[in-house]
Order: structure tokens, then C-alpha cells, then sequence
């Protein structure tokens, strides 16, 4: 990674614990907040050469086994949230779960479990906890960290594996981006193995038997706070897009963008949330 030995030691092993990672909050979408986690500048470059060193070894291992991966579509490499929603469109249900604590949730035995046992890197004992050493902070994999993302790919990877044959087998299409999970189907009957009704509410359904056994054998849990079934009939969201018939974005998010691009054309800046951008720079 093109670090000297002593350099990555004294980032590793030597410099102070409060001082590599700046701690913060910010808004989610749909309220609460969430913490990031950044690295100093320092850790930060060393994990950002580590994530494109991890990339490309995807690469390599995907031509050499002839693989395209259409499955995850967060964080990598020609997908998007487009990509990722075009696999539900169009359909009669869209089933969507998230996974809790994702990042958090992938602490150090797992990362450097994973890259001593996977057939595809099968690395020293030594090397893995190198790794893990990078990646991790407070035994987790932080979100902020450049590397985080590929490494919880690499590691969620048997997941989408075992979900994609659990879809296939009861006619679904999955896709997966980060932690949000997309079951979708044509079927008339919305297969229970994934997702069954759960009281009154016709949005409401909960995780099939089989859909939580994978999930939890496979290391994760289940938000249940964010599980929602989308019919044909109403509006149908995958990853923030609008996949009813063709792809598109909410009417509030065009209204608020041209909004923004009046107020900058005629203004110089627009704000977003509670910070002003202007060009060229952020004020808060």
C-alpha cells in the first residue's frame, strides 16, 4: 500500500487512541441521527489505499471466475442506487428490509476471520490482523472509513448468496444495497418463506421463518423498525427512487432541487438541512 513499515506502525500501534477518529452526528432522512465515525488524515489515506486495493482484488477474483456480480449494488464499482433499484421495477410487491447495526455489527474476529479463511485470499494469520487493525475501531468496522464499505461487501457477500437462492426458489428477484434488502416479485401471492401480513396495517408484514434464519446464521440482524411491503397500487420506493413503472424520483425531491438551483443561479448558494452551501465552500 505503499506505506513504510515504521509509518503504519506509528498510525497503527503509537499514536493516541483519541486522536485517530473524529466523533459526530448527523440527521437522518427520516429523523434520529447517526454517528460517523472519521479517521484522521493519516488513517484515513491508509485505509483509503487499502479500499482500493481490496476493489481491485474483487476485480481480478470476479474475471477469473467469470462472475458478474448483480447483486449488491452499494459502494461498488459501475453500481449505483440505480443500478440496484432497475432489478425491482415494475412489479407487484417490493418487500424491503434493513439490516441493524450494520457496520458496527462487523467487528474484528469477523474481518480478519474473513480474510483467513476465504478461499478467494486465504492470507496469514498475521497479514488479516494487519487488516483488521486498519478497518476496525472500538471492535467494529466504523462508519466513515473509507474501507468500510468494500470490507462489508466482502463479508456479506455468503449472504446475498444464500438470499439469492431463497429468491430464485420461491420466484423473487433480491438485490441488496449497504444494509437495505429488496425482495420483489409478479407472483399473485407474495411468497411467506420471505414475508407474510403482521396485524391490521396492509404496509406491515414480517420477515418468513426462512428469511430470518439466513439473516441471523449469516451474522446480521433484522431492523424491524424498517421492514415495509410496497404494492403495485401505491407508490413503490427502492433505495430513494420511484420504481412503479419506469425509474424516477419523488416529486418533492424535484421541486426541492429546482428550488436549490433557483436559489443559487440568482442568490450564489442554497441551503441544505441547516448548512449553506455556497460555491466553492460549506459554512455551517
Amino acid at each position: 500500500m505503499r506505506f513504510k513499515p515504521a509509518a503504519l506502525s506509528y498510525i497503527l500501534f503509537k499514536q493516541p487512541p483519541a486522536t485517530k477518529y473524529r466523533v459526530f452526528e448527523i440527521p437522518k432522512r427520516k429523523g434520529g441521527t447517526r454517528t460517523i465515525k472519521a479517521p484522521a488524515e493519516a488513517l484515513k489515506l491508509v485505509q483509503q489505499r487499502l479500499s482500493d486495493l481490496l476493489q481491485d482484488c474483487l476485480d481480478e477474483i470476479n474475471q477469473a471466475k467469470n462472475r458478474r456480480d448483480r447483486i449488491a449494488h452499494g459502494f461498488k464499482r459501475k453500481r449505483s442506487i440505480i443500478t440496484n433499484a432497475r432489478q425491482h421495477r415494475n412489479r407487484r410487491y417490493v418487500f424491503n428490509i434493513d439490516l441493524e447495526n450494520f457496520f458496527p455489527s462487523i467487528n474484528f474476529g469477523r474481518v480478519r476471520g474473513y480474510f483467513t479463511q476465504d478461499i478467494s485470499f486465504n492470507l496469514d494469520k498475521d497479514v488479516a490482523t494487519v487488516i483488521a487493525q486498519i478497518a476496525c475501531h472500538e471492535n467494529g468496522l466504523p462508519q466513515g472509513s473509507p474501507c468500510s464499505p468494500v470490507i462489508s461487501n466482502l463479508i456479506a457477500h455468503i449472504l446475498d448468496i444464500h438470499l439469492v437462492r431463497l429468491a430464485s426458489a420461491v420466484g423473487c428477484t433480491y438485490s441488496r444495497y449497504a444494509d437495505d434488502l429488496t425482495f420483489s416479485t409478479n407472483k399473485k401471492t407474495f411468497p411467506p418463506e420471505i414475508a407474510e401480513p403482521a396485524g391490521t396495517d396492509a404496509h406491515f408484514w414480517r420477515p418468513g421463518m426462512e428469511l430470518q434464519k439466513i439473516i441471523t446464521r449469516s451474522g446480521f440482524q433484522i431492523n424491524s423498525a424498517k421492514t415495509r411491503m410496497q404494492y403495485r397500487t401505491s407508490r413503490q420506493e427502492v433505495t430513494g427512487l420511484i420504481v412503479n413503472k419506469r425509474i424516477n424520483v419523488r416529486h418533492e425531491y424535484r421541486h426541492t432541487v429546482r428550488s436549490m438551483v433557483h436559489s443559487l443561479l440568482t442568490k450564489g448558494s442554497f441551503e441544505v438541512y441547516a448548512s449553506t452551501e455556497t460555491a466553492g465552500k460549506v459554512t455551517k
